[in-house]
């Protein structure tokens, strides 16, 4: 929410240091810059050092760099901490995926992944509502202040109730007071550190899958921050609306994120788990589902946000009433939540021993592209103009289904040549490997790293 919450204020913010729209912007932009790194570099480190220190760490530095955008005397300070706020609290949109794998099963986690992708598409989607409907009547810095108060309240809950699920910390945690040696090799701390960081661009420069599912969730992610400033501009030329009052316009697609999540437990997750008992049916328990059974919701989500799109593009215009423009972001917003929803689910099955780094070079791509897009969208809807500019973003997220459909149908043969992938084995042959469906954590071997993230090659 700290992303998008800003938007709601930054007229005020303008006022009061002089600046430009331009300039304004980059409080969204550098935040997301700084999530960047942030996700990039959490992910593997929490796979090095364990989940908790990560978590820890990351709230109390935004706490910190939140206060101090709070109380910035000017415009480069206040750039600066929203960067840092963004660069040290973002590691926990890569880490979140790690946590999941390590507490639950394929079965169990769908809905876990659901909330928790509600409240990360959620949250920005919702973000400048609140501050856009507050704005009127209270000073920017007060506004800001909710989401300094906010983190330290989570800060001090992290710190109190979270605890540690990685595999390898917690071996580490348990032979230590033993005395045990936990490994008779030299750890080379150089060459882990550089596998570590760099196995999330690793992931995007090799594996294709990675790369195309990448590249259109964050271009459907990017979409949300430039309705940031196409929403403005849309309803204040057509129907004369403040910027206030445009920011109220995003309930709408929150709607959407929520109707997205429960087209996930209505649709998308019976599915799955009917795939789940006919698989282990036909087989007689000796083949477990594949991955590529989470790809129908992303079929399905990249035909809703097109359509979404395409109901803006016709009916935001002067002679139609301002609703139906609005209700046009319902579509758009399930399509965004489904669509993470669904590749999440899709990398934690795909990629079990990299998670983490999987879901972290997703972030990472992601946090650039919405960096730069609240900065291209008013010059976009002002050179094109409104029509052209929807038809633009209409055409490009179209190119979301014939993806889908390639690795719905070639999937298997695009895992059988990475090297990461999951493959598709007969159990029977490596019943070593089976465990106990029920408490994973505790069944499994510390070596044998079931559905988390492990810092070995």
């Amino acid at each position: 929410m700290a992303s998008t919450f800003y938007s709601g204020v930054q007229g005020q913010i303008q006022d009061e240091f002089g600046t430009s729209n331009t300039v304004a912007t980059l409080g969204v932009g550098l935040y997301n810059l700084g999530c960047v790194f942030g996700a990039l570099f959490g992910g593997p480190l929490s796979e090095l050092y364990g989940r908790r220190p990560a978590y820890i760490v990351s709230s109390m530095f935004f706490v910190v760099f939140s206060l101090g955008s709070t109380l910035s005397p000017n415009m480069p300070t206040l750039l600066i901490c929203r960067g840092l706020m963004g660069l040290l609290g973002s590691p926990v949109f890569s880490i979140y995926g790690g946590s999941v794998a390590d507490l639950f099963t394929p079965t169990e986690r769908g809905p876990v992944v659901a909330l928790s992708t509600l409240v990360l598409q959620g949250a920005p989607t919702i973000g400048p509502v609140p501050s856009s409907f507050l704005g009127p009547v209270f000073p920017w810095r007060w506004l800001l202040s909710l989401i300094t108060i906010w983190g330290g309240v989570l800060a001090v809950a992290t710190v109190l109730f979270v605890p540690e699920t990685e595999p390898k910390a917690i071996q580490r945690k348990v032979v230590k007071p033993e005395g045990i040696v936990a490994g008779t090799k030299d750890v080379n701390i150089l060459k882990v550190w550089s596998n570590s960081l760099l196995r999330p661009i690793t992931l995007l420069l090799h594996e294709p899958i990675m790369i195309w599912t990448t590249l259109y969730h964050s271009f459907v992610y990017g979409l949300l921050f430039i309705l940031l400033e196409a929403y403005p501009h849309v309803f204040d030329t057509h129907y004369s609306m403040s910027r206030e009052q445009t920011g109220l316009v995003f309930i709408s697609p929150f709607i959407g994120n929520m109707l997205g999540v429960l087209m996930y437990f209505g649709y998308d997750k019976p599915r799955y788990e009917a795939r789940q008992r006919m698989v282990e049916v036909e087989s007689c328990g000796k083949s477990e589902i594949e991955p590529e059974a989470r790809l129908p919701g992303v079929l399905l989500a990249s035909l809703l946000t097109p359509i979404g799109l395409f109901w803006f593009t016709l009916s935001a215009n002067p002679d139609v009433h301002y609703f139906f423009p609005i209700i046009s972001g319902v579509p758009i917003g399930m399509g965004m939540t489904l669509l993470q929803l669904s590749l999440f689910n899709y990398y934690i099955d795909l990629y079990p021993t990299m998670s983490a780094s999987a879901i972290a070079a997703n972030s990472a791509v992601r946090c650039v592209v919405a960096a730069v897009l609240p900065s291209v969208g008013l010059p976009l809807y002002s050179s094109l103009g409104i029509r052209n500019a929807n038809m633009l973003l209409t055409g490009i997220s179209c190119m979301g289904f014939p993806t889908g459909v390639i690795l719905y149908v070639y999937g298997r043969r695009l895992r059988i040549a990475s090297k990461w992938a999951k493959q598709t084995i007969d159990i029977t042959s490596h019943p070593q490997k089976s465990i106990e469906a029920t408490a994973p954590l505790l069944t499994q071997s510390p070596h044998n790293h079931y559905g988390g993230t492990s810092s070995s090659e």
